[in-house]
Formats: C-alpha cells, structure tokens, sequence
C-alpha cells in the first residue's frame, strides 16, 4: 500500500505527563508540527496561514487560485524565501473540455474509500491530520492524495495539484475524512470538483450547497454503507443514488407540517 509519509519534515516526539485513573505518569507521544506561512498577492495585505511544512507550493498555488485569483487568472510563484512566497496572477490558458458524465456503482464507491482510508499517512500517528484524494473514476486509483492539519488547507492543496497537473477536478472524485460543511464545501466546489465522498457527515447548508452547484454528495462512506444527500452533478453521479421518497422529503428535526 502507498504511503504519504515522506523524510521530512519530521512528527516530533517528546515526553509530557499523561493524567488517568492511576494519576499522573510520564508519557511519550507524537506532536506535530505546525509552521507558518506567507503569501503576498499585488494589491493585497499579506496572508498568513497555518500549516504542515511540506509541498507548500501547491499549498500557496491552490490558496491564491481559490482565494485571490479573479475570473480568468491562475498563479505563479515568483519568488520564495522559506516559508515565504510572492505570488502573481497570470492569464489562464487552461481549456477543460467538458467531462463526459459517468456513474459509480456502489460497490467502487466503497472500494475507493477502503483504499483512502487505508493509506498510510501521519493521522494515524497523531489524530491530527486531516486527508483528501482525487480519485479517477476510470481507472479507480487515486493520482494524488494531501494531509494537512486544517481541512481548507487539503482544498488548496488539491487545487494547487490539479493546476499544476493540468486536471479537470470536474472529471475527479474528491474523497475527504472532513465533515462537508458549507464553508468546505464552498471551497471545494470553487476548486472545481463536483464529486464528493466523505467519511464522515454533511450539514444541511453543505447539501443545499451541493444541490445549488449540480454536485453529488455522499457521507459515511465506510465499512459496508454510504449515504447518498445529493445525487446531482452532471459529470460524476452515483448509479442508483437518485433521491425516492415515498410522498415528499422527510421534515427536519424541528420543523411543523
């Protein structure tokens, strides 16, 4: 199995004092490490992220694309110091044609988040990470995966990816450990993807974010199950997945007919 793990930068171990019902004892355990990071954009103030210090160029690349970049543009790095990058908006020349629309059985839905969960990266070592991966629903491989500390950072990372790979996100699928909340689910529909599976829940705003941008939405993709919120983007769809109730949509907790 593929491993996110790289030489550095470095998890650190260090030894603290653990609390529990035999009292105070002293304890080993992984930390990690978090730095931070500096963009500067023309016309802007300076930007200041918090992040894991590795591949930050497509951190910072998929940051100003998603966040400063306006209609038309892409940017580039030019210069870098550390931690510190300038960057500079450019005239896009990327030409996406449209995806053909394909539809995922169940059962590659599970393989799939079997094979993202089962990849060896540093959440397992610290609880801290979250992960995403582009999946290519033609061959049923991930060509990229990301770990990051703060979930918005795995957007920019994969944003920063496929800029810089030259993929549609549109004809990928983007697995995530997240909850889909309607700020992540902004992000990750600004970066192009209309395909999304979770491990975990979505909200009822990161639904309706999903419905409005023509996205198919599915959580708690684990083990033997999944839960389909919203079958409907136009390039990638779960086969089967359509929404039936019997009479009309279930009220929400709270709601009076």
């Amino acid at each position: 199995m593929a491993s996110l793990r790289k030489d550095r930068p470095e998890l650190v171990q260090a030894r603290y004092m653990r609390f529990s019902q035999d009292g105070f004892a002293p304890h080993s355990d992984v930390v990690t490490p978090e730095e931070p990071v500096f963009l500067e954009w023309p016309g802007r103030n300076p930007i200041k992220l918090w992040a894991f210090s590795e591949d930050l160029e497509r951190l910072v690349l998929g940051h100003a694309l998603l966040e400063c970049c306006g209609p038309g543009e892409i940017p580039v790095i030019a210069a870098r110091a550390g931690n510190a990058f300038i960057l500079a908006p450019k005239p896009d020349p990327r030409r996406h044609e449209p995806p053909n629309h394909r539809q995922l059985l169940p059962e590659q839905v599970l393989a799939a988040m079997r094979d993202f969960i089962a990849y060896k990266g540093r959440w397992e070592d610290t609880g801290c990470f979250h992960r995403m991966g582009a999946l290519d629903p033609e061959t049923g491989a991930f060509p990229h995966m990301a770990e990051d500390i703060g979930r918005h950072n795995c957007v920019d990372r994969m944003a920063g990816w496929a800029l810089d790979q030259g993929r549609d996100p549109a004809g990928l699928v983007l697995c995530v450990s997240a909850r889909t909340t309607a700020s992540l689910m902004h992000k990750i529909l600004r970066a192009g993807f209309r395909c999304v599976i979770s491990k975990s829940a979505a909200t009822t705003a990161g639904m309706d974010m999903a419905l409005a941008h023509n996205a198919t939405l599915v959580g708690f993709a684990r083990g033997t199950r999944f839960t389909v919120y919203v079958n409907s983007s136009r390039t990638i769809s779960i086969r089967g997945g359509d929404i039936r109730w019997p009479t009309s949509a279930p009220e929400r907790q709270g709601e009076s007919s």
